[in-house]
């Protein structure tokens, strides 16, 4: 896997893995994550269903990480 961010490499490497419980975990209660088609997904809960899915994704173009280290926007790079 190329070097990210530390947390994107994280969630990256949480999906890669198929570790459900500890991608769910590094999500904030309030995470919002647009996919590349531009779905919005909101909660953990539906972003661990629509990956799960959708398999793991490239690096965002863009995400926010609370102080906590839990992510909270991750919007994947349009097209």
């Amino acid at each position: 896997m190329a070097e990210f961010v530390p947390a994107v490499g994280n969630i990256l490497s949480l999906i890669e893995r198929g570790d459900w419980e500890r991608f769910a975990q590094a999500l904030a209660p309030n995470v919002h994550w647009v996919t590349a088609v531009e779905e919005q997904l909101n909660g953990p809960a539906e972003v661990v269903a629509q990956v799960r899915i959708d398999g793991v994704p490239g690096p965002p173009a863009f995400h926010e990480v609370d102080s906590e280290g839990h992510l909270v926007l991750w919007v994947d790079k349009m097209g």
